[in-house]
């Protein structure tokens, strides 16, 4: 999972195994490792949630969004490329996320495109 960040804006691009395991198992973690121990970790976490609403958290080094089951079941049986939302953080912020399938660079070889969706402007 690559995660974009800029000011209060997460973006999350999710490779073809990726959103499979998402669908299966209703969850993706990524971590960034600084240390050994768990606390110089960062990890984000991409999970269906239980609620109808969009939610998202940080914890213990941890971005926890949850995305509502209806959206997770759109995204990963669909070809929706992806969704985005405002999430009103209820501390005076809000966060925007955007959520996409990754599709191969064009001007990427074919090792660092590995297991991406094609790019539907390959053929242009």
């Amino acid at each position: 999972m690559k995660v974009r960040i800029s000011g209060n804006s997460i973006r999350f691009r999710l490779k073809q195994a990726e959103v499979h395991r998402f669908q299966q198992e209703k969850e993706v973690v990524e971590v960034t490792a600084f240390g050994p121990a768990h606390a110089d970790k960062l990890s984000f976490v991409l999970k269906a949630g239980s609620s109808n609403d969009f939610s998202i958290a940080y914890q213990f080094n941890t971005v926890t969004l949850e995305v509502p089951p209806r959206v997770c079941h759109a995204w990963t049986t669909t070809e929706l490329v992806g969704f985005e939302e405002t999430i009103d953080t209820g501390k005076g912020e809000a966060i925007k996320i955007l959520v996409e399938k990754d599709f191969a660079c064009l001007d990427r070889t074919d090792v660092e495109n590995e297991d991406t969706y094609p790019n539907p402007h390959l053929s242009c």
